[in-house]
């Protein structure tokens, strides 16, 4: 009996380590099919974060071959400049302003598109991503016309219905705000269309339940629909509070941080730190701030609007 029971325990160890080095081969070719991206990513990504974390520490300009180090005095020099802070309350104010009404925008306008008594439903969602085909100097040259303040479009209409003439890119307590129109008019076609996206998941079946007990259009749009979106909405934020603490192009081509930098951001001040004023170390420092307010920020979005189940 004990020597039948020898073989067999063999055999099971044989076995265990015939599937130990099948997974093992299995996760290995995985690993080498992943292995270009990871390469890529650790090359433009991994790499340039702590290149600029080490050229926070210094000072000088690109082209400099000698960069005295000098700690963190960079990071010290952004506390005292008050150029900087109002650098970054526009970028914070900003944000706060435009994400929630894109999203919410967005989120109606689906709404609108998706139901079921609207035609031309393609026209529509076609009409509304047209503006993220154009690049945003373009799109910016455009609203340059529609936002003068005596011959342009806008200005026209809001004189029909008696609003009198605004200095949209020329008042400093309302330039961010038509930076913020543009943004608004050019970025809201991609929430849209996710929105559509996923609408499209949801279940039918669960909404002809809903009104089979007699819910509203409102009740099944907010109980059952959205409830089924959150995944969806919390990318939206996400990725809309990213991109608009990265605003950049629309700044530099209407109003270059004027009027009395009102509308200056926060990447707009890197760039110049960095290619104007040879202030490389500076730029770098911002831009590690940067990244630790944006970590913390998507970090309480997602525990806000994750779905905790």
């Amino acid at each position: 009996m004990t020597s039948a029971t020898v073989p067999s325990k063999q055999s099971n160890i044989e076995r265990v380590r015939f599937w130990q080095r099948s997974a093992v081969r299995r996760n290995l070719t995985a690993y080498l099919f992943i292995l270009p991206f990871v390469a890529l990513f650790a090359i433009f990504n991994i790499g340039p974060f702590f290149w600029a974390l080490w050229l926070s520490l210094l000072r000088g300009d690109l082209v400099s071959p000698v960069k005295p180090f000098v700690g963190f005095q960079n990071y010290a020099s952004l506390t005292t400049d008050n150029i900087t802070l109002q650098v970054f309350r526009n970028s914070l104010q900003y944000t706060v302003s435009v994400v929630p009404i894109t999203v919410i925008t967005a989120l109606a306008l689906a709404f609108l598109i998706g139901n079921r008594l609207v035609r031309f439903k393609d026209f529509f969602r076609a009409v509304v991503f047209f503006p993220l085909l154009a690049s945003a100097a373009a799109t910016a040259q455009i609203w340059s016309y529609i936002l003068a303040p005596r011959y342009g479009i806008l200005t026209y209409l809001l004189g029909l219905v008696g609003i009198p003439e605004i200095y949209w890119l020329s008042n400093p307590s309302v330039a961010l705000y038509g930076i913020l129109l543009v943004e608004w008019w050019r970025g809201i076609g991609f929430h849209i269309i996710l929105f559509l996206a996923a609408m499209l998941g949801v279940p039918e079946e669960l909404h002809e339940a809903a009104r089979i007990d007699g819910a509203s259009a409102w009740q099944v749009a907010t109980r059952v629909t959205i409830p089924l979106m959150r995944p969806v909405i919390l990318f939206s934020v996400v990725m809309g509070t990213i991109w608009a603490f990265q605003l950049f192009d629309t700044v530099f081509v209407l109003t270059n941080g004027g009027p009395v930098h009102s509308t200056a951001t926060i990447v707009w001040y890197i760039y110049n730190h960095a290619f104007r004023y040879g202030q490389v170390g500076m730029a770098a420092a911002m831009g590690v701030v940067l990244l630790l307010i944006i970590m913390p920020i998507s970090f309480v979005q997602m525990r806000v609007l994750g779905d905790s189940g």
